[in-house]
């Protein structure tokens, strides 16, 4: 009897030290908890870095993350790699790992060389401007791109260009140009052609009854010598005439012009922000096709239009056409394929910035293209007494009035 519990004695002691045992061994894995944050699997394309999601540490609901030792293999390659947090206790390594996968997930990168949307005329050839294509793990696959070329130059129309490029872990890249095939713009033509007849037509003052001068009057116009003269000829009255002569797009940005009816002088935008007249019509001047560029035109006649915006909100900004020149010599050298290209330009802008667009060299030309010889002086770009006539009633009879 005293054997039997003994031995009993005995199992007990070894149960009981053996749980000892086994929670001295497990109880650090049972109280401390490394908690990740974020994915337990995390993907990162090739060439993409590692971007640590963050993690928590708690012994016995007491926080240990600053405890925590990290540490990782991940290489700049193609492969399978491991974040390992451990914590240190006692003889035991407490371990949680995040697995790193690096792949190549993204297709090459195509870059279009030029512009992205094109415009050709009708009947010219396409000439591609060139592509590039480069892969990060497969390096240059120019070569290595497919081209569609959809457009017909003989049909007026929207095309596309497709460009397509595949790399070796079967990522697929695509890139479209879009091509604009046209009629043939205004300034391609003949002289004796031109006209801006179907392009941005609703920009155009249209042909209204005669508004007279209780319209005309309230207008303020600017612009060159033939604005001036249009006041020294009494088209114009003195108080809304703003003009000096040559002024172009670029110097009415810095000069000062005359105010006439008010015996000042002052920078054209200084004015607009003082006087805030109703209605301008905007003139940029005939030398401004030929005393600057025309990228410089561009920029200057864009950025007046939007400064005249900013200072008087509430302006009606008019554009209108430069005016042509008589044919033959000028001592200007002006040249009237130029100053036609310039007026489309102008149109295009009035569109760009939803303004109105006084087409008036439309009835100052002859069936030549060049201005009537009646409407000019010797100079060849200055009205005669009846050139400003004819300017002051197409105004008129182009009103900016809502008709019925």
């Amino acid at each position: 009897m005293k054997k039997r519990k003994l031995r009993k004695k005995r199992i007990f002691l070894l149960c009981l030290f053996l749980i000892i045992i086994t929670m001295v061994i497990i109880s650090p894995f049972l109280f401390i908890n490394i908690k990740l944050i974020g994915n337990k699997l995390v993907e990162l394309d090739y060439g993409e870095k590692y971007s640590e999601s963050g993690y928590k540490a708690y012994m016995f609901n007491k926080e240990i993350t600053d405890d925590i030792k990290t540490t990782n293999n991940i290489k700049d390659e193609i492969g399978e790699y491991e974040v390992v947090y451990t914590y240190n206790f006692f003889i035991y390594n407490i371990k949680r790992i995040r697995n790193v996968k690096v792949s190549d997930l993204s297709g090459p990168k195509i870059s279009l060389k030029g512009d992205k949307e094109l415009s050709i005329t009708i009947g010219t050839e396409y000439n591609e401007p060139g592509y590039d294509a480069i892969d990060e793990l497969d390096g240059d696959l120019t070569d290595k791109v497919k081209v569609t070329n959809k457009v017909d130059t003989s049909k007026i129309g929207d095309y596309e260009v497709i460009y397509e490029v595949k790399d070796k872990a079967g990522n697929k890249t695509k890139e479209v140009r879009k091509v604009k095939v046209e009629k043939l713009k205004p300034y391609q033509l003949s002289l004796e052609e031109y006209s801006l007849d179907g392009w941005y037509d609703e920009v155009k003052l249209k042909e209204t009854t005669n508004y007279g001068d209780a319209y005309f009057n309230k207008i303020t116009m600017v612009g060159d010598s033939n604005t001036m003269n249009m006041y020294l000829n009494g088209f114009l009255t003195g108080i809304r005439a703003w003009a000096i002569p040559c002024l172009h797009a670029d110097s009415m940005h810095s000069i000062d012009i005359n105010l006439y009816g008010l015996g000042l002088q002052m920078k054209l935008l200084d004015a607009v922000e003082k006087y805030k007249p109703e209605t301008m019509i905007l003139n940029f001047g005939t030398f401004s096709t030929e005393w600057i560029t025309e990228e410089l035109f561009i920029e200057k006649a864009n950025s007046m239009i939007e400064e005249i915006k900013k200072k008087s909100p509430d302006t009606n900004i008019i554009l209108i056409s430069i005016y042509p020149i008589k044919k033959g010599y000028n001592i200007n050298s002006f040249k009237q394929e130029k100053i036609n290209k310039f007026n489309f330009l102008i149109l295009e802008m009035a569109y760009k910035h939803n303004l109105k667009y006084l087409d008036v060299q439309e009835v100052l030309k002859g069936p030549d293209g060049y201005g009537k010889e009646e409407y000019f002086v010797d100079d060849k770009f200055h009205f005669t007494y009846l050139g400003h006539s004819i300017v002051k009633e197409y105004i008129k009879t182009h009103a900016l009035v809502e008709e019925e």
